[in-house]
C-alpha cells in the first residue's frame, strides 16, 4: 500500500513537472510526520463538509484564494491537467482548494471559481479561526498584504500540495 502511495505522488509530481518545466516539482514521503486528515469546513450551498465524509478516496489539499494572480490558478490548472491525464481514474481522486481569504471567498464565490477547474475540485471555505487552525497543523503559511486605497489586497501564501490516502493519512 506504501509503495503504491509513493508511486501515485510521484505520478502526480512528474506530470506536473512536464506541464511547466521551468518549474521544480519536488515530492517528500510526509508519512507519520503531518496529522491525518482532519477539518470541518463550509463547501458548495454552504453545506458542512468533513474530512471523513471524504474517506475512501485519495485527497489533495492546496491552500489559496480566487483573487490569487499567479500561483493558484497556476497549480490548480497543471493539476487539471493531470486529472485529464488520468481520465476515468480521475474519478477516485478528489481535490481540495482551501481558502487562506475567507473575507472574500464565500461558498458562492468558492463553487464558481473551483467549477471552472473541473468536477473533482471542492472549494472549501470555514471562519478564520477553523481556517487557521488547519493551516497550523500542516504547517502553512499565510499572511494579507496591505491593501491599497481600493481595498485591493493579496494574500502570501505555502505553494505546497498535501497528499492524503484514502485513510487520511499523509
Amino acid at each position: 500500500m506504501r509503495a503504491l502511495k509513493l508511486t501515485f505522488i510521484l505520478i502526480i509530481a512528474l506530470a506536473l513537472q512536464a506541464c511547466q518545466p521551468q518549474y521544480e516539482w519536488h515530492a517528500s514521503d510526509v508519512s507519520g510526520m503531518l496529522p491525518d486528515l482532519e477539518f470541518n469546513l463550509t463547501g458548495p450551498d454552504n453545506k458542512q463538509v468533513d474530512a471523513r465524509s471524504l474517506r475512501g478516496k485519495p485527497v489533495l489539499v492546496f491552500f489559496g484564494f480566487t483573487s490569487c494572480p499567479d500561483v493558484c490558478p497556476t497549480t490548480l490548472t497543471q493539476l487539471s491537467v493531470v486529472m485529464k491525464q488520468l481520465g476515468s481514474q480521475a474519478d477516485d481522486i478528489q481535490i481540495l482548494l482551501v481558502t487562506v481569504d475567507p473575507d472574500r471567498d464565500t461558498a458562492e464565490v468558492m463553487k464558481n471559481y473551483t467549477a471552472s477547474f473541473g468536477p473533482w475540485l471542492l472549494g472549501l471555505t470555514g471562519s478564520e479561526q477553523a481556517l487557521a487552525t488547519m493551516r497550523k497543523a500542516y504547517g502553512v503559511y499565510a499572511a494579507m498584504e496591505s491593501s491599497d486605497s481600493k481595498g485591493t489586497y493579496n494574500v502570501m501564501h505555502s505553494a505546497a500540495v498535501f497528499a492524503f490516502d484514502a485513510n487520511g493519512r499523509a
